[in-house]
């Protein structure tokens, strides 16, 4: 699909100020990694990077041993983009994700927020 802009940078962190936006569930699949909030998920299909408790982390379209159940119940901080490939998201305890996208025809990344109106609002990278 597309790189990342400032738009979905924008948007989260108009999330994460209004709201105690953490950390529900994370499921880990050999095709992709769902992050679940409390407003909205995050659909994984690329790499996803990770520092907990001080250490790095990598998920690469198969389930690893890292700790990714660490994630679950931490409080998003802040969105920013380190690159048009790659999204940052800080939680309060100092760890973070790194979500990468890739340019192509097929969906690296989808941001599912809750539904306006009952339509579903989607950001597809």
């Amino acid at each position: 699909m597309i790189q990342y802009n400032n738009e979905i940078v924008d948007i989260l962190n108009e999330i994460f100020v209004k709201e105690d936006e953490y950390v529900e569930s994370v499921l880990l699949a050999s095709h992709g990694m769902v992050l679940q909030f409390v407003s909205l998920s995050i659909d994984c299909q690329e790499r996803v990077f990770a520092n907990i408790l001080g250490e790095r982390y990598e998920w690469n379209d198969a389930p690893n041993s890292g700790p990714w159940g660490s994630l679950a119940r931490q409080m998003a901080k802040r969105a920013s983009l380190k690159s048009p490939d790659l999204l940052r998201i800080d939680f309060d305890s100092g760890d973070y994700v790194e979500i990468e996208t890739v340019e192509s025809e097929y969906e690296s990344v989808i941001f599912e927020f809750l539904p306006k109106n009952d339509a579903l609002v989607m950001q597809i990278y």
